[in-house]
């Protein structure tokens, strides 16, 4: 693996987080989605699609190798997980856990309390749960796509100096 490099994603980067999304999305996760449940997704994920979830607040990262997209974790309000993809070309490398401990940071420094949410895939569910969260709730069904909803809940440590005063 060459130089990777963790920043912040911008809207021309669109196109290639949307093509890298689409392209693991119908290789890996074919199990849980109906036929309308992918084209509904796919839609989701277009290029459009991504440069609007950006305009609305949606914090993306993106993980760069030479001049090419091969992770992206993007989180809603600095709380809700809402995609992490990697190229499955750079699968048990770390990225994905490099993208969401940037990602996690960044939302402590914005502000978080220090509970994160995700709607996990099946395929996804046994990587977040080694990364500490836990299904809040049975697997659910919407849109043609099955997801199980899943909670972090982060114990900040906070520091005391001499005389008693947080720091």
């Amino acid at each position: 693996m060459q130089q990777l490099k963790i920043r912040t994603a911008t809207a021309n980067d669109s196109a290639e987080i949307s093509a890298l999304i689409s392209r693991n999305t119908k290789m890996l996760l074919n199990d849980d989605f109906d036929e309308d449940g992918l084209e509904f997704f796919l839609r989701s994920v277009e290029t459009q699609s991504i440069r609007e979830y950006m305009d609305q607040g949606f914090f993306y990262l993106v993980a760069q190798e030479a001049k090419r997209i091969v992770g992206v974790i993007a989180i809603k309000d600095n709380r809700h997980m809402f995609h992490l993809f990697v190229d499955q070309n750079h699968h048990k490398c770390g990225i994905a856990k490099m993208l969401w401990e940037q990602m996690k940071a960044h939302s402590l420094e914005q502000g978080n309390d220090g509970t994160f949410t995700l709607n996990s895939t099946t395929y996804a569910l046994p990587i977040y749960q080694r990364w500490g969260f836990e299904v809040i709730s049975e697997a659910k069904h919407a849109y043609g796509i099955r997801y199980t909803p899943m909670k972090l809940v982060v114990k900040q440590v906070q520091l005391e100096t001499v005389d008693g005063q947080n720091n």
